[in-house]
């Protein structure tokens, strides 16, 4: 621990935290962590506030440096419908003509509310959950095939630099990069113009 009055050199008015007639002393103090030392800004005594009396008010400053978070989403796991395709989807089939509740009759809610119970189990078991996270999609629905060529060749070249890092794959990967780069801003700026006129 750190006693932030001891930090500053200050005049005696800003020091004494305690007066009594003739008597004065410093007995209250700020305690902060060692490692906060270096954002404590300023510590001093307010001369003509008093908080009870004969005891006058303590005041540090400190600024943090606060490190911004993304909001995290909640993880929320989904089914791997696109899965269902070829034989997944005959096996799914098969498991819900088997085991599902088809028999007709009673209350329409009830039955609606088991089929979905038993379509949803079947899925999971079938088709698999993912692990709920989610990677935020870019906005890349406007570029063009000569954009999604070039993009294509840099995570190629990403893929060789990845499985070995020598010079030449560096290089191949930076020029991929750069002609990457290039091509977007052209095509956004080639977009941009459409729009305008339009």
């Amino acid at each position: 621990m750190v006693v932030a009055n001891t930090l500053f050199r200050k005049r005696e008015s800003h020091l004494v935290t305690f007066s009594s007639g003739l008597h004065s002393s410093q007995i209250d103090f700020v305690l902060s962590r060692r490692e906060d030392r270096r954002a404590c800004i300023d510590c001093k005594v307010i001369p003509g506030e008093s908080v009870v009396p004969q005891h006058k008010l303590v005041v540090a400053d400190f600024r943090f440096r606060i490190r911004v978070q993304r909001g995290k989403r909640a993880k929320v796991a989904r089914t791997k419908w696109w899965k269902l395709k070829g034989e997944a989807s005959q096996a799914f089939r098969e498991r819900v003509i088997k085991e599902g509740p088809w028999e007709e009759g009673g209350d329409a809610n009830m039955m609606w509310t088991s089929m979905v119970t038993c379509l949803r189990k079947v899925a999971v078991e079938e088709l698999g959950v993912t692990k709920g996270s989610r990677r935020e999609a870019k906005d890349t629905w406007w570029w063009n095939d000569e954009v999604q060529k070039v993009i294509r060749e840099k995570k190629d070249c990403f893929r060789c630099l990845y499985l070995d890092r020598s010079a030449a794959n560096m290089e191949k990967y930076k020029v991929a990069k750069k002609a990457a780069k290039r091509a977007v801003s052209e095509a956004r700026v080639g977009r941009m113009r459409t729009s305008t006129n339009v």
